[in-house]
Protein backbone atom coordinates (compact mmCIF):
# COMPACT_ATOMS: atom_id res chain seq x y z
CA UNK A 1 0.00 0.00 0.00
CA UNK A 2 1.70 3.46 -1.08
CA UNK A 3 2.65 5.88 2.11
CA UNK A 4 2.78 9.70 2.24
CA UNK A 5 4.52 11.19 5.71
CA UNK A 6 3.96 7.61 7.21
CA UNK A 7 0.23 7.30 6.77
CA UNK A 8 -1.78 5.13 4.67
CA UNK A 9 -3.37 6.65 1.25
CA UNK A 10 -5.70 3.71 1.04
CA UNK A 11 -8.66 3.30 3.34
CA UNK A 12 -10.62 0.39 3.88
CA UNK A 13 -13.62 -0.83 2.32
CA UNK A 14 -15.50 -0.77 5.67
CA UNK A 15 -14.79 3.08 5.95
CA UNK A 16 -15.59 3.73 2.41
CA UNK A 17 -18.81 2.16 2.32
CA UNK A 18 -19.64 4.28 6.22
CA UNK A 19 -18.66 7.63 4.37
CA UNK A 20 -20.75 6.85 1.36
CA UNK A 21 -23.64 5.47 3.00
CA UNK A 22 -26.27 7.94 3.17
CA UNK A 23 -27.49 8.62 6.88
CA UNK A 24 -30.71 6.79 8.54
CA UNK A 25 -33.93 8.36 8.83
CA UNK A 26 -33.88 8.72 12.33
CA UNK A 27 -30.12 10.25 11.97
CA UNK A 28 -31.73 12.66 9.44
CA UNK A 29 -34.30 13.53 11.63
CA UNK A 30 -31.98 14.13 14.33
CA UNK A 31 -29.48 16.25 12.32
CA UNK A 32 -32.67 18.58 10.94
CA UNK A 33 -33.57 19.01 14.49
CA UNK A 34 -30.24 20.30 15.82
CA UNK A 35 -30.05 22.27 12.76
CA UNK A 36 -33.64 23.71 13.49
CA UNK A 37 -32.24 24.15 17.51
CA UNK A 38 -28.93 26.34 15.92
CA UNK A 39 -31.35 28.39 13.88
CA UNK A 40 -33.47 29.10 16.66
CA UNK A 41 -30.18 29.62 18.80
CA UNK A 42 -28.98 31.84 16.29
CA UNK A 43 -32.54 34.11 16.04
CA UNK A 44 -32.79 34.55 19.60
CA UNK A 45 -28.91 36.27 19.61
CA UNK A 46 -29.54 38.40 16.69
CA UNK A 47 -32.54 40.01 18.29
CA UNK A 48 -31.66 40.14 21.58
CA UNK A 49 -28.46 42.45 20.24
CA UNK A 50 -30.05 43.83 17.18
CA UNK A 51 -29.93 46.73 19.43
CA UNK A 52 -26.27 46.76 19.86
CA UNK A 53 -25.48 47.24 16.28
CA UNK A 54 -27.76 49.58 15.24
CA UNK A 55 -26.29 51.47 17.95
CA UNK A 56 -22.87 50.86 16.90
CA UNK A 57 -23.99 51.50 13.39
CA UNK A 58 -25.47 55.33 14.34
CA UNK A 59 -22.72 56.40 16.85
CA UNK A 60 -19.75 55.90 13.73
CA UNK A 61 -22.25 57.43 11.27
CA UNK A 62 -22.42 60.31 13.56
CA UNK A 63 -18.90 60.74 13.98
CA UNK A 64 -18.02 60.74 9.76
CA UNK A 65 -21.15 63.09 9.53
CA UNK A 66 -21.55 63.64 6.26
CA UNK A 67 -19.75 61.44 4.97
CA UNK A 68 -21.22 57.87 5.44
CA UNK A 69 -25.20 57.16 5.63
CA UNK A 70 -26.68 55.90 8.61
CA UNK A 71 -29.20 53.41 6.93
CA UNK A 72 -25.81 51.86 5.22
CA UNK A 73 -23.80 51.03 8.51
CA UNK A 74 -27.05 49.79 10.11
CA UNK A 75 -26.83 46.91 7.24
CA UNK A 76 -23.65 46.31 7.09
CA UNK A 77 -23.69 45.80 11.06
CA UNK A 78 -26.83 44.05 11.01
CA UNK A 79 -25.54 41.66 8.33
CA UNK A 80 -22.13 41.04 10.51
CA UNK A 81 -24.39 40.12 13.33
CA UNK A 82 -25.59 37.42 11.50
CA UNK A 83 -22.82 35.91 10.68
CA UNK A 84 -21.01 35.98 14.32
CA UNK A 85 -24.01 34.74 15.99
CA UNK A 86 -23.26 31.57 15.84
CA UNK A 87 -19.80 31.42 17.13
CA UNK A 88 -20.47 32.43 19.96
CA UNK A 89 -19.56 30.15 23.03
CA UNK A 90 -22.33 29.47 25.33
CA UNK A 91 -19.89 29.44 28.51
CA UNK A 92 -19.24 32.91 27.57
CA UNK A 93 -20.99 36.42 27.13
CA UNK A 94 -22.57 36.62 23.75
CA UNK A 95 -21.93 40.96 23.71
CA UNK A 96 -18.50 41.70 24.03
CA UNK A 97 -17.38 39.25 21.23
CA UNK A 98 -20.50 40.83 18.68
CA UNK A 99 -19.17 43.79 19.41
CA UNK A 100 -15.77 43.65 18.67
CA UNK A 101 -16.96 41.88 15.26
CA UNK A 102 -19.40 44.26 13.82
CA UNK A 103 -17.15 47.22 14.85
CA UNK A 104 -14.64 45.18 12.68
CA UNK A 105 -17.19 44.92 9.90
CA UNK A 106 -17.79 48.24 9.63
CA UNK A 107 -14.13 49.04 9.62
CA UNK A 108 -13.65 47.78 7.09
CA UNK A 109 -16.54 48.90 5.21
CA UNK A 110 -15.21 52.30 6.04
CA UNK A 111 -11.69 51.38 4.52
CA UNK A 112 -13.01 49.72 1.30
CA UNK A 113 -16.35 51.60 0.45
CA UNK A 114 -16.41 55.20 2.06
CA UNK A 115 -14.49 57.99 0.43
CA UNK A 116 -12.81 60.30 2.68
CA UNK A 117 -14.38 63.62 0.96
CA UNK A 118 -17.74 63.84 0.09
CA UNK A 119 -17.96 64.34 -3.99
CA UNK A 120 -21.35 65.37 -5.61
CA UNK A 121 -23.00 62.85 -7.86
CA UNK A 122 -23.18 65.68 -10.52
CA UNK A 123 -19.29 66.26 -10.80
CA UNK A 124 -19.03 62.62 -10.80
CA UNK A 125 -20.93 62.29 -13.61
CA UNK A 126 -19.54 65.40 -15.37
CA UNK A 127 -16.03 63.67 -14.66
CA UNK A 128 -14.22 66.09 -12.97
CA UNK A 129 -13.39 64.59 -10.05
CA UNK A 130 -11.07 61.35 -10.54
CA UNK A 131 -10.12 59.51 -7.71
CA UNK A 132 -6.45 60.04 -7.08
CA UNK A 133 -4.42 61.35 -5.02
CA UNK A 134 -2.10 64.72 -5.75
CA UNK A 135 1.35 64.80 -4.51
CA UNK A 136 2.79 68.53 -3.88
CA UNK A 137 5.87 67.37 -5.74
CA UNK A 138 5.12 65.84 -8.34
CA UNK A 139 4.72 67.58 -12.05
CA UNK A 140 2.57 67.23 -15.15
CA UNK A 141 3.10 68.18 -18.79
CA UNK A 142 6.05 69.70 -18.07
CA UNK A 143 4.06 72.50 -15.52
CA UNK A 144 5.92 73.26 -12.19
CA UNK A 145 4.82 71.39 -9.21
CA UNK A 146 2.17 72.56 -6.59
CA UNK A 147 5.61 72.54 -4.34
CA UNK A 148 7.41 75.05 -5.97
CA UNK A 149 4.37 77.30 -6.54
CA UNK A 150 3.46 77.67 -3.06
CA UNK A 151 4.37 81.31 -1.97
CA UNK A 152 7.14 81.52 0.24
CA UNK A 153 7.23 83.54 3.64
CA UNK A 154 7.85 86.78 3.88
CA UNK A 155 11.53 87.68 5.26
CA UNK A 156 10.93 89.68 8.84
CA UNK A 157 12.63 93.03 8.11
CA UNK A 158 15.82 93.25 9.58
CA UNK A 159 15.17 96.39 11.43
CA UNK A 160 12.86 94.95 13.42
CA UNK A 161 15.46 92.00 14.07
CA UNK A 162 17.79 94.26 15.53
CA UNK A 163 14.82 95.74 17.86
CA UNK A 164 14.36 93.02 19.53
CA UNK A 165 17.88 91.75 20.15
CA UNK A 166 18.25 95.33 21.67
CA UNK A 167 15.07 95.23 23.58
CA UNK A 168 16.34 91.86 25.13
CA UNK A 169 20.05 92.84 25.84
CA UNK A 170 18.21 95.85 27.65
CA UNK A 171 16.20 93.04 29.91
CA UNK A 172 19.19 90.76 30.67
CA UNK A 173 20.77 94.17 31.76
CA UNK A 174 18.38 94.46 34.53
CA UNK A 175 18.79 90.97 35.97
CA UNK A 176 21.53 90.39 38.69
CA UNK A 177 24.72 89.94 37.18
CA UNK A 178 25.36 86.19 38.03
CA UNK A 179 21.83 85.47 36.20
CA UNK A 180 22.21 87.66 33.54
CA UNK A 181 25.97 86.16 33.07
CA UNK A 182 24.58 82.53 33.12
CA UNK A 183 21.27 83.55 30.65
CA UNK A 184 24.18 84.87 27.88
CA UNK A 185 26.12 81.84 27.92
CA UNK A 186 23.72 79.35 27.99
CA UNK A 187 21.26 80.74 25.62
CA UNK A 188 22.61 83.69 24.12
CA UNK A 189 25.81 81.79 23.41
CA UNK A 190 25.03 78.32 23.30
CA UNK A 191 27.30 76.96 26.14
CA UNK A 192 26.22 73.98 28.07
CA UNK A 193 25.76 73.89 31.64
CA UNK A 194 29.18 71.88 32.25
CA UNK A 195 30.75 74.36 29.71
CA UNK A 196 29.28 77.87 31.44
CA UNK A 197 30.15 76.11 34.77
CA UNK A 198 34.16 75.54 33.89
CA UNK A 199 34.18 79.20 32.93
CA UNK A 200 32.63 80.51 35.91
CA UNK A 201 34.13 78.00 37.50
CA UNK A 202 30.90 77.11 39.46
CA UNK A 203 28.86 74.24 39.64
CA UNK A 204 26.44 72.95 36.75
CA UNK A 205 23.57 73.02 39.30
CA UNK A 206 24.58 76.31 39.96
CA UNK A 207 24.45 77.74 36.32
CA UNK A 208 20.83 75.81 35.99
CA UNK A 209 19.28 77.73 39.21
CA UNK A 210 20.61 80.77 37.46
CA UNK A 211 19.66 80.14 34.28
CA UNK A 212 15.39 79.08 35.54
CA UNK A 213 15.42 82.17 38.37
CA UNK A 214 16.34 84.55 35.02
CA UNK A 215 14.26 83.20 32.96
CA UNK A 216 11.25 83.56 35.60
CA UNK A 217 12.52 87.20 35.73
CA UNK A 218 12.25 88.06 32.36
CA UNK A 219 9.21 86.32 31.36
CA UNK A 220 7.52 88.45 34.90
CA UNK A 221 8.43 91.52 33.15
CA UNK A 222 7.55 90.80 29.52
CA UNK A 223 4.16 90.11 31.41
CA UNK A 224 4.20 93.70 33.20
CA UNK A 225 4.69 92.46 36.51
CA UNK A 226 7.97 94.05 37.31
Amino acid sequence: MPRRCGRPVGVGFFAVSQMASPLSPSRRQQAQALSRSALKARDALVLEHLPLADAIASATARRLFPLVEREDLIQVAREALVRSAPRCRASEPAAPYLRRCITGALQHHLRDRVRLVRIPHRLHEQGQCPLGHFSLDASADGEPCLLDQLASPEPEPASSWAEQQLALEQLVEQLPAGQATALRLTLLEGLSLRAAAERLQISAMSVQRAQKKAIAALRQQLAGGG
